[in-house]
């Protein structure tokens, strides 16, 4: 699920694009990088589910995604430098909101693993839910963004 919402991210990310240069390529670069390596401390987690060290590797792995798609929005829309220049402040501070929004879950998660939240739940179970609510934040980021004249498939009455 966090693979998948990394690259959906990084998907919404690049269709506001419109200019490319040396230091976006880099970055985009080194986001799809972070997001191949998952799957190491996924099996690492996977084998040893309830040991705090291997949690904390874990969502200090999400953690440096995260902060490297953050990065990689900042500098897509700082001064407009790669973004539409007509995309308004709103939505680029919607995307810094939610590009920030996910190391900051994941450095809470992080926290909660150290104070010992372990031996009350198990905190890959709150991660998937910061996840899944990732999910429903993107459904309804994408339904919002439809343009008027736009209907949904299936959305006719023509038979």
């Amino acid at each position: 699920m966090f693979i998948a919402n990394f690259w959906a991210g990084h998907n919404i990310l690049f269709h506001y694009v419109r200019r490319f240069d040396g230091g976006l390529m880099w970055l985009a670069h080194l986001q799809p990088l972070c997001v191949a390596f998952l799957p190491f401390p996924t099996s690492v987690v996977g084998e040893h589910v309830s040991d705090p060290v291997a949690q904390q590797f874990y969502f200090g792995s999400l953690l440096v995604t995260g902060l490297v798609m953050w990065a990689l929005w900042w500098y897509m829309s700082s001064g407009h430098r790669s973004v539409d220049r007509d995309l308004s402040a709103q939505a680029i501070r919607r995307h810094h909101l939610i590009s920030s929004g996910v190391p900051a879950s994941i450095l809470l998660l992080i926290g909660l693993v150290a104070l010992g939240v372990g031996r009350i739940v198990n905190p890959l179970l709150l991660a998937y839910l910061v996840a899944f609510g990732y999910v429903v934040l993107g459904v309804l980021e994408h339904r919002e963004s439809l343009p008027a004249e736009v209907e949904e498939p299936g959305g006719s009455d023509d038979t």
